[in-house]
């Protein structure tokens, strides 16, 4: 077996699958203190942290990890959005969203 053909199988495994995900999220500039915990709270995530719209493969609808692109030192990452919420620019809203939650306005 050569090296292409490994890849591919070990591309369909569990711990391929996680690889490219924490690989990809690296490239992104997501930063995280523990990518296996972030990797588990990603997979465990059935709805969207802002709309509440449950997360599947369509395309508004599939999962995104949600990270201030401003921030460069510290983990970064606001929640797991689905794509819809994540192409808007939520951020101002989620921190709207989250002052009226914390005083029990929601």
């Amino acid at each position: 077996m050569n090296k292409q053909q490994y890849m591919k199988i070990y591309r369909n495994t569990y711990r391929g699958r996680k690889s490219k995900r924490v690989s990809d999220w690296k490239r992104a500039g997501i930063l995280f203190h523990d990518y296996d915990t972030l990797y588990d709270i990603f997979m465990e995530t059935d709805n969207c942290d802002f709309c509440d719209c449950r997360l599947n493969i369509d395309y508004k609808s599939r999962k995104c990890c949600d990270h201030g692109h401003g921030i460069n030192d510290v983990d970064n990452v606001r929640g797991i959005l689905c794509h819809g919420c994540n192409i808007k620019d939520v951020f101002s809203t989620i921190e709207i969203y989250e002052n009226k939650k914390s005083k029990n306005l929601i």
